[in-house]
């Protein structure tokens, strides 16, 4: 691979990653599984999600808790070729979010991230296959990673 695959492949994960943080952000998550694989891990500071359909439903429960306010804000974003058809990537995620509707005070992130992810590139798209968030900080406020039983 040489320089202009490896930043286009940079351009397109980063614009992706925006366009799932604003699909978290602005309408709950609802179709977040579109962005992963049947089989993706999420791995969450206190919870991890294995398979697409349990992704989705966390972010189905969280819905369901009512209104949060959240900025999904990242930094610092770097991606790289693991073979033809798939890439890793890591950033910085800046988490600001609390209960509530706009506009709610202001206070400093709930978490300070070390983000890392893993593509496969689908029939054209890249997927997130692996997604894994390290906290770096954390504030006061609570974030919402659930437990999901299968029984659920």
């Amino acid at each position: 691979m040489d320089d202009a695959d490896l930043l286009a492949l940079n351009a397109t994960l980063a614009l992706q990653l925006a366009n799932y943080w604003h699909e978290i952000d602005t309408n709950g998550g609802r179709n977040a599984s579109d962005y992963y694989t049947d089989d993706a891990v999420f791995h969450g500071q206190f919870a991890s999600y294995e398979g697409k359909a349990k992704i989705q439903q966390f972010y189905d429960w969280r819905v369901a808790q009512g209104p949060r306010l959240a900025v999904h804000a990242f930094t610092n974003f770097r991606a790289w070729f693991t073979g033809p058809d798939s890439a890793e990537s890591t950033n910085y995620l800046f988490l600001y979010a609390a209960n509530g509707v706009k506009p709610l005070p202001t206070h400093p992130p709930i978490t300070i991230s070390m983000a890392t992810d893993k593509f496969v590139r689908v029939d054209g798209k890249w997927l997130c296959t692996y997604r894994r968030f390290e906290h770096l900080f954390e504030g006061d406020t609570p974030i919402t990673n659930p437990n999901l039983d299968d029984d659920k």
